[in-house]
């Protein structure tokens, strides 16, 4: 079973994106074709559901800071143990890995089998469509 980390800044958006369905908006309002521009970009760049459990820990901003993880913009393509300001594990400085796909794969399917002495704490993501999911978002935000 998961555990939802509730931290405040998602606990914000909730509460803010609850209010977007009200009765106001519904089909009673015209429809903008410009917000419906807007609102395929913003649905085409956003995380996918199976982002959720990792964005307790990661963010991914560009120029942005670290969280409990480091942050993950750019992370496709990168060596292993880069990010500025983070303080990664002995092993995975050491490890001389290059976030590709089948190696985000591997890691996030088991990061402790991937890489034995890892920080992560997570235990993994068996189905390998939701890795998949998660690979190809990362790999627009590198």
């Amino acid at each position: 079973m998961t555990k939802l980390i509730w931290t405040p800044l998602v606990m914000i958006a909730a509460v803010s994106l609850s209010a977007c369905g009200s009765k106001e908006n519904d089909a009673t309002a015209p429809a903008d074709a410009g917000s419906a521009q807007i609102a395929s970009v913003v649905d085409a760049d956003a995380a996918p559901s199976s982002f959720g459990q990792c964005s307790g820990c990661h963010k991914v901003v560009k120029d942005g800071g670290n969280g409990v993880g480091p942050n993950l913009h750019g992370v496709v393509g990168a060596k292993a143990g880069q990010v500025a300001g983070y303080n990664y594990s002995t092993a995975l400085k050491a490890s001389g890995a290059v976030w590709n796909e089948a190696s985000l794969d591997a890691y996030i399917e088991n990061p402790r089998g991937f890489m034995a002495g890892t920080k992560m704490s997570y235990g993994g993501l068996s189905d390998a469509e939701k890795r998949k999911e998660i690979i190809a978002w990362l790999k627009k935000n590198s």
